[in-house]
């Protein structure tokens, strides 16, 4: 069954990747890394560039599992986007990487998060 990695290029977004990555290996594959990006807003430190997903893509080269990188653009909520995939991959588990910078940033990814944990059909491992 399938691992959904919501994936944003930070330290703790490839903690995730990596933990999303070992996930996919014990559980037979595959692995979807996606990256949502806010339509309409240029300078967004969850966006990935595409040197970004090069270094992902590096740190998912010897997996023995096929991978499979999306990058969607909503105008809408995160979460929403994150559901659909793992609807349309029928993925096993979502994989969330968890950053604490600020109290507004807590606040606001804390939202997100507890809507995956409510909303998600598979099961969800937050790192």
């Amino acid at each position: 069954m399938a691992v959904v990695v919501g994936f944003i290029p930070t330290e703790v977004g490839f903690k995730a990747l990596a933990a999303a990555r070992e996930e996919a290996e014990q559980r037979g594959g595959p692995l979807v890394v996606v990256n949502v990006l806010r339509a309409g807003i240029e300078e967004d430190p969850r966006h990935a560039d595409e040197q970004q997903l090069e270094i992902a893509r590096d740190e998912l080269r010897r997996t023995t599992v096929r991978v499979a990188f999306r990058q969607e653009t909503t105008e809408d909520d995160i979460a929403d986007v994150l559901l659909q995939v793992v609807e349309e991959e029928r993925a096993e588990l979502l994989v969330l990487g968890v950053r604490r910078q600020n109290d507004l940033a807590r606040h606001l990814l804390g939202l997100t998060v507890q809507k995956l944990l409510l909303s998600s059909p598979s099961d969800v491992l937050v790192v």
